[in-house]
């Protein structure tokens, strides 16, 4: 992607991710605040409406009061005033009075008077509050002795919710003994609440009260509370509707600001692509073109320089500065590199030497350890003993037989040595391989051969054959071939395991396993290769070191060891187009090298 491309994205990422964080301020900020108006507007609302419906209650109470507490009232009660349902409980006196139920109740809790009336035709239609002809003591619409407390409330009645004014009946100077309870009823009208309050709102029954007081929906903020009878129970549940307007205001607000955001954004983002393409972009342009000129032609050329006094042009001034030098480094590279050349193969070649080396050496000393035998001089003694004339027959019996057994044991050991002659002789000719392929590795361009695993590895076995307390375990080696380097494969099996051994004696355990095990593998596309594994039971490597372990030079040995084993082991690999990994779980862990080889067909595939 070029960098023209990559700044536009970027500043439209930029604009974009801007215009997100705007969107969710205020969406989380800002739009909560008109939310929080709609519902102060729904509590306004239900509030309109409990107003309207408490002004009823007390209309119906006050005039409750005001017929209860009269000498005319009280006289009817105390059974005087025969005359005065006839004058004050009509139809016409009712509705003058805004009520619909005119009831009265002697102290006994037995109903006098319950009389009402319904105004919604031409005529009225009578009608009663209560169904029966008495109330209990402890019934709420009965005042108590003593009490002269003006009550409002609500009740059920057929005709719906009624809302009633309770009072004692007394005298007009409130004297004398309480003779009963008037309660006055009006009908609730919810057309005239509606239209005084502009409030739409609905009656619930009270088998489907809500769960919450305040419930918004997709259009409606809907407020509820519920209406008590005398009892003080729940006789409906009152709901009132406010629109969400404020709401939908507030989003098209939002709305609107973004885009009047989105859009200066635009007019920004084209300003700044402008002054960006003049200033920084066609420089950088010109500058990549002149490091694509370099990097197809090698030419170290200078670049002309703006003088712009900016960090481009100190980047150019830089550039040519570095490509002077540049030129001058890579003449003494190419001087130096045969140098290095050289002493890397040389290194790598007195590694392998002297890995080949060390059983020979070890194998040498033992022979010259067994020239030294005591037994062998008690031999010679003998030997002289029984050339002497005046010898005791006993005695010269006893040095015959020891001589006889002698014999036996130096025909044994001759056998022995000749086999450990004859595995010098190979360890000999395997050092003379090494250095015959190095000598053809200088001179010409190798070729891959299809190279024996198991041959391979039994000519690399020996080096570590004569150290003790390590045991081989190749029970995993299947025979398989692959494309490689015999000799350079032998090497690099010699080295994984005099490595693999010497990790077994630095753990301090004193005795561990290296096991060995080839099988063939394929990858997605079907190419076969071959696996082949090296692992101990040893020190093995922390993470640290398992990442450099390759790297010329590195090593974690002590005594003087250079680190040129797996520096070269992983080259050779690379060489035969294969590769050299290693895995540990880290300090006395172990550890697992593992070789991947092109696969070559064996004799008895190929048959």
């Amino acid at each position: 992607m070029r960098l023209v491309t990559k700044l536009n994205v970027a500043l439209v990422g930029v604009v974009a991710v801007s215009a997100v964080l705007n969107f969710a301020t205020l969406r989380l900020a800002v739009l909560p605040s008109f939310s929080a108006l709609e519902e102060q507007a729904a509590e306004r609302n239900q509030s309109r409406v409990l107003e309207a419906i408490q002004l009823q209650k007390d209309q119906v109470a006050s005039s409750a009061g005001d017929y209860a507490i009269w000498d005319d009232t009280y006289d009817f009660m105390a059974g005087v005033a025969p005359a005065y349902e006839e004058k004050n409980v009509t139809a016409e006196s009712l509705k003058t009075l805004g009520v619909n139920y005119f009831v009265a109740i002697d102290v006994a809790g037995r109903v006098v008077l319950d009389s009402g009336f319904v105004f919604d035709a031409d005529e009225p239609r009578p009608l009663k509050l209560l169904s029966a002809d008495s109330l209990p003591p402890d019934s709420p619409l009965l005042s108590r002795a003593r009490d002269v407390e003006i009550r409002s409330s609500l009740i059920q009645t057929p005709q719906g919710l009624a809302v009633i004014g309770i009072s004692p009946i007394l005298r007009s100077d409130r004297s004398g003994t309480q003779t009963g309870t008037l309660v006055l009823g009006r009908l609730l009208d919810m057309g005239a609440i509606r239209s005084a309050t502009r409030v739409d709102f609905d009656l619930l029954a009270t088998s489907t009260f809500p769960t919450r007081p305040l419930a918004v929906s997709g259009r409606t903020v809907d407020r509820v509370d519920p209406l008590l009878g005398p009892d003080g129970r729940a006789l409906a549940m009152i709901r009132s509707h406010t629109t969400r307007d404020i709401t939908a205001l507030g989003e098209k607000t939002i709305l609107t600001t973004l885009l009047m955001l989105l859009a200066g954004a635009t007019i920004l983002l084209l300003a700044l692509g402008v002054i960006l393409r003049h200033i920084v972009i066609r420089r950088i342009e010109t500058l990549r073109s002149h490091l694509l000129s370099v990097a197809a032609t090698g030419h170290l050329d200078a670049m002309p320089e703006d003088r712009k006094g900016d960090e481009l042009s100190e980047t150019v001034f830089s550039f040519n500065a570095m490509a002077g030098q540049l030129d001058e480094l890579r003449d003494r590279l190419r001087r130096q590199d045969y140098d290095h050349g050289a002493a890397d193969e040389a290194a790598g070649l007195l590694h392998n030497v002297r890995n080949a080396l060390s059983p020979i050496s070890v194998a040498a000393w033992g022979l010259a350890k067994a020239n030294a035998a005591p037994w062998k001089q008690n031999l010679t003694k003998a030997l002289d003993q029984l050339a002497e004339p005046d010898l005791a027959p006993d005695r010269a019996a006893k040095l015959q037989q020891f001589v006889a057994l002698s014999s036996a044991r130096l025909m044994d050991e001759d056998r022995a040595r000749q086999e450990e002659v004859g595995s010098l002789v190979a360890m000999l000719r395997h050092v003379d391989d090494i250095l015959k392929e190095q000598d053809r590795s200088a001179q010409r361009d190798r070729v891959l051969d299809a190279v024996d695993i198991a041959a391979s590895l039994r000519n690399a076995l020996p080096l570590i054959a004569h150290r003790r307390g390590i045991a081989v375990d190749v029970s995993a080696l299947c025979s398989l071939t692959a494309f490689g380097h015999r000799v350079p494969l032998e090497q690099v099996l010699g080295n994984l395991v005099v490595n693999a051994a010497e990790a077994i004696e630095a753990s301090g355990s004193g005795a561990g396993q290296v096991r060995i095990a080839a099988r063939r593998i394929a990858d997605a596309e079907g190419t076969a290769s071959i696996e082949l594994t090296v692992s101990d039971d040893g020190v093995g490597i922390d993470a640290e070191n398992r990442v450099r372990l390759f790297e010329k030079g590195f090593t974690t040995k002590s005594g003087g060891k250079r680190g040129v084993g797996l520096h070269w082991c992983a080259n050779a690999v690379n060489a035969m187009g294969g590769r050299l990994s290693v895995e540990s779980e880290g300090p006395q862990r172990g550890a697992t090298f593992r070789i991947i080889l092109p696969a070559a067909l064996s004799k008895r595939d190929a048959a």
